[in-house]
């Protein structure tokens, strides 16, 4: 096999979108083979270059294809709490009214109320003997009917 089938160390890192330092590290570390070292530097097989760093431009790409359906999850949901909101100012909006109602409808009771319990008042004092005292108290004895 000729050179050109492997690549240098520059030429992984451009390939896979990564560091020469992290290519370096994960050969020294023992995570990357190499094909062979040469004064000229690694020699390392494509494969394994991808196969250890898979290419960050693909990694964009699928990101870029996940991100228009986590758009249109995120749309759904903000159109889902949106229209939530609007149920609960809704809801807020008839409560208070109904509130209202009530309130109105207490303070007519009471004023019903109070006039009945006027009216009342009104009527017993009718019924009730009111015929005035006298000032001097009526003797009933003998003396009354002599003094006449």
């Amino acid at each position: 096999m000729g050179n050109s089938t492997y690549l240098t160390l520059g030429q992984a890192a451009e390939v896979c979108g990564w560091s020469k330092s992290a290519i370096s590290k994960a050969i020294k570390s023992g995570k990357m083979s190499v094909h062979e070292k040469t004064s000229a530097g690694f020699q390392l097989d494509p494969a394994e270059v991808l196969r250890v760093f898979p290419k960050k431009t693909e990694t964009s790409s699928n990101e870029q294809l996940e991100t228009p359906d986590k758009h249109n999850i995120n749309s759904v949901v903000s159109a889902e709490v949106n229209a939530l909101r609007q149920q609960v100012a809704t809801a807020e909006l008839e409560r208070t009214r109904e509130r209202e109602q009530l309130t109105d409808r207490i303070e007519s009771l009471q004023r019903m109320l109070a006039d009945e319990k006027s009216e009342r008042r009104q009527l017993t004092a009718l019924l009730s003997d009111q015929r005035e005292v006298s000032a001097q108290p009526v003797r009933k004895g003998i003396w009354t009917w002599l003094g006449r």
